[in-house]
């Protein structure tokens, strides 16, 4: 065998790992994070899809509120990834809540996260069962 061939046979895994690397842990995401000083790591990104969550759902609605800078009242902002995961396992709206408090902030009305959140369980339990 040539050299060129070998060294083509031996680059194939290691490309095709990175494509899964990239697609997996959707590293777009992390390039918004840092964009948005938001710290979105590959864990988070790793134990929402083990969650069968889908990643794109909860980080860039985080983002958006931490871009709007919204008080959140949470001691770190990466602490919203787990709020709204664990929201959106209850059978919450990540995104109705994340439009509430930003359409609260525009109206300059006092809403917080754990009204927000709470309003919209409330809706989803006053749902008729099918």
């Amino acid at each position: 065998m040539e050299v060129s061939t070998i060294f083509f046979i031996a680059l194939v895994p290691e490309i095709l790992f990175l494509l899964f690397l990239v697609w997996y842990l959707r590293l777009g995401l992390i390039k918004k994070g840092i964009e948005a000083k938001f710290a979105v790591t590959p864990i988070m990104l790793i134990k929402l899809r083990m969650s069968k969550i889908d990643p794109e759902l909860i980080i860039l609605n985080a983002i958006r509120l931490v871009k709007a800078n919204i008080d959140l009242q949470l001691n770190q902002p990466e602490d919203l990834v787990a709020i709204f995961e664990a929201h959106h396992l209850c059978g919450g709206n990540v995104i109705r809540v994340t439009a509430a408090l930003l359409e609260a902030q525009k109206r300059s009305e006092a809403l917080t996260l754990k009204q927000a959140l709470a309003i919209d369980l409330e809706s989803v339990s006053k749902k008729p069962a099918q």
